[in-house]
């Protein structure tokens, strides 16, 4: 689950960039509420993590730690 300063780092970032949820769930054709869960940490959704940080222009690490850890095998 993602701690609440995390989330508020995403969430941060994704507004500093313009990103929205919306955005993000049109470009992988995934629902608006399978976004947040992955923001949230409900959902792992590698794809989405990796399409909120290029959106963002950031590495994935930046906003999600634990891919540093390599559990980001598949999306």
């Amino acid at each position: 689950m993602t701690n609440t300063r995390q989330y508020r780092k995403i969430r941060s970032t994704m507004m500093l960039h313009g990103v929205t949820n919306q955005q993000i769930a049109a470009q992988e054709q995934v629902t608006e509420n399978y976004v947040t869960f992955v923001i949230t940490g409900r959902r792992v959704g590698y794809r989405i993590r990796r399409a909120i940080a290029a959106a963002c222009g950031v590495a994935v690490t930046e906003l999600w730690p634990d891919e540093e850890s390599g559990l980001s095998r598949a999306a």
